[in-house]
């Protein structure tokens, strides 16, 4: 249960037409006093933190509003009655107390629904503005922690790169039922949900996690588009403590670039970036930039940048870095900024690295990398550290978006200090042929068993004039005599041949029946699964090999990227 802080809006506002989450949007008196309190004090778990807005009514502190001018009225109170009663009522049972601290005139549209509420548990701010910031500073350090120090240093890895795994919601059901092939609840809210570098605890998947920002155009991940009214926007949640990271973990924060890279600017602006950040707890956060592609795709149709075009994506890119630094210096912010370069040359590259550092970036990423070739790379970074090896101080150097075996070497020798990459999490599901890495080094082919409940998976299956009950015996089948061959009660012929059955009925572009067929045979011959000593193949054993549905995908994909990182820390 945690308390219920409700600020009223004020109409002093951060000089900004950018979209900002309310708490940091609004610029009066109650807002600084709260921002300066989070500077120095963890978010308290017990803490909600609402604003009663004359323009939006009754919002999560961590709303995302633009700027209005607005003034609330007795007769506007009396209009936004009922809809804040009825946001407070889904807010009542996660809340023990609520505590208003606004003016009189915002009281009309919520002091009656809070007193019915909650009765005898409802705190006033009275008096006049002066006695209302002390009563919001004492509630607000009555029991907080302090925050610990900004990490100021930068990650290392004892002398290899470090591994940084990115995220969009990757999260499985803990307890999902395998042989039933059932989740452990029906709704998501009420399964026990554990993210993918957690299965594998006590190892390790990554150094740490990269969380996309573009997450906020979406209704998945921490970092979502939030309802007003949804508990979730009344509190952040820790980004470490979200993913479950160790504290010598870290938590990277960037704008995912190429989620608007089809944009002509950046649909994520520096003031959204730099709060998000830092309202979360990010240990590093990247600054906006946006990706000189030659091409984009608007209306359907590729159109080609001119080279105009293209070198005005990178001076907004450096101007972006400008502004992200100038801002997180006046915000005093804790998190480490991390400047992102982009560039059309390898050469403009390495001048870009040298004028980031000069504007006092010590940790610099690279980024637009993955669709270039691994030529085109190598001589990216290496003209980009032989700069950077005649700077006065050597920044920090992050690759972003690719991890290009064939380099490794390379990168190394050229001290490359961190890179991320999702390719061998996606390989669970994105490649026919190789889905699943063995602990001998080999790839092995998952072998594919979807839903046939699966919309898209029942369309397929529609064309094929099968009755939809004979299709569900023959999915049946298939599951049982791959449980039934791991447990080596049945031969690899009679299963491969309840396997096909099923699979036969699903038309695929990329590979025919045949090759499928050897590729299935050669995954049960070897049972890589049992070679495995990894906790997810220990725990789920075949159904790790088996292609169907997120909980078997990603813990496929976790696999995978286990047997990465530990190629990475050897």
């Amino acid at each position: 249960m945690r308390k219920l802080l409700v600020l009223g809006c004020s109409s002093t506002k951060r000089d900004t037409h950018n979209k900002l989450p309310a708490v940091d949007l609004y610029d009066g008196p109650f807002y600084r006093v709260l921002r300066t309190f989070l500077r120095d004090h963890l978010w308290p778990q017990d803490l909600s933190v609402a604003v009663l807005s004359a323009e939006y009514g009754l919002m999560g502190g961590l709303t995302h509003i633009q700027t209005y001018d607005r003034v609330m009225t007795k007769e506007r109170a009396v209009q936004l009655s009922g809809d804040v009663r009825h946001t407070l009522l889904g807010w009542r049972d996660c809340h023990s107390s609520i505590q208003l601290v606004l003016g009189e005139t915002y009281l009309g549209a919520i002091q009656p629904a809070a007193n019915e509420l909650w009765r005898r548990s409802v705190d006033l701010a009275a008096g006049p503005i002066g006695m209302k910031l002390q009563y919001l500073h004492n509630a607000l350090h009555r029991g907080a922690k302090k925050a610990p120090r900004c990490r100021d240093d930068v990650p290392s890895a004892d002398g290899r790169p470090m591994y940084f795994l990115p995220d969009w919601d990757d999260f499985v059901d803990t307890n999902f039922d395998f042989v039933r092939d059932k989740f452990s609840c029906s709704a998501r809210a009420d399964r026990d949900e554990t993210h993918c570098s957690a299965l594998v605890k006590p190892k390790r998947l990554a150094d740490g996690i990269l969380v996309s920002l573009a997450q906020s155009f979406g209704g998945k991940g921490l970092l979502r588009a939030l309802q007003a009214s949804s508990p979730d926007s009344l509190a952040p949640k820790p980004v470490k403590r979200h993913f479950g990271l160790a504290d010598d973990q870290w938590a990277f924060g960037d704008c995912g670039a190429f989620s608007y890279v089809n944009e002509e600017s950046p649909t994520i602006s520096v003031e959204q970036a730099v709060a998000t950040y830092e309202l979360y707890g990010f240990d590093l956060g990247a600054s906006v930039d946006h990706i000189p592609v030659p091409e984009v795709v608007r209306k359907g149709k590729r159109v080609t940048l001119t080279d105009a075009e293209r070198r005005k994506r990178v001076a907004l890119t450096r101007s972006n870095a400008q502004d992200f630094l100038d801002l997180w210096r006046r915000r005093e912010c804790r998190f480490n900024p991390v400047g992102i370069v982009q560039a059309l040359s390898p050469r403009q590259f390495a001048s870009s690295v040298a004028e980031y550092a000069e504007m006092g970036y010590r940790r610099i990423a690279l980024g637009g990398l993955v669709p270039r070739s691994d030529d085109e790379i190598l001589a990216i970074v290496t003209a980009v550290c032989k700069k950077m090896s005649s700077l006065r101080q050597r920044p920090w150097l992050h690759l972003m978006g690719i991890y290009r075996p064939n380099l490794q070497a390379a990168f190394r020798r050229l001290r490359v200090d961190s890179f991320d990459s999702a390719t061998y999490f996606r390989k669970a599901w994105l490649r026919s042929d190789q889905n699943y890495l063995g602990a001998t080094g080999n790839w092995y082919a998952a072998i594919r068993v979807p839903p046939s409940h699966d919309p898209r998976t029942a369309k397929r299956l529609a064309s094929t004039g099968v009755s939809l009950s004979k299709i569900q015996r023959l999915e049946a089948a298939a599951l049982q005599a791959l449980r039934a061959y791991a447990g080596r009660r049945i031969g690899i012929e009679r299963c491969l041949k309840c396997v096909l059955h099923y699979d036969l009925l699903l038309p695929r572009g990329e590979t025919d029946a045949k090759s499928m067929e050897e590729a299935y045979r050669r995954t049960l011959s070897d049972r890589p699964w049992e070679l495995c000593e990894c906790p997810i193949c220990k725990k789920v054993g075949i159904d790790v090999l088996i292609f169907r549905g997120l909980n078997r995908n990603k813990r496929r994909g976790a696999h995978n990227t286990l047997m990465l990182y530990n190629t990475i820390a050897r």
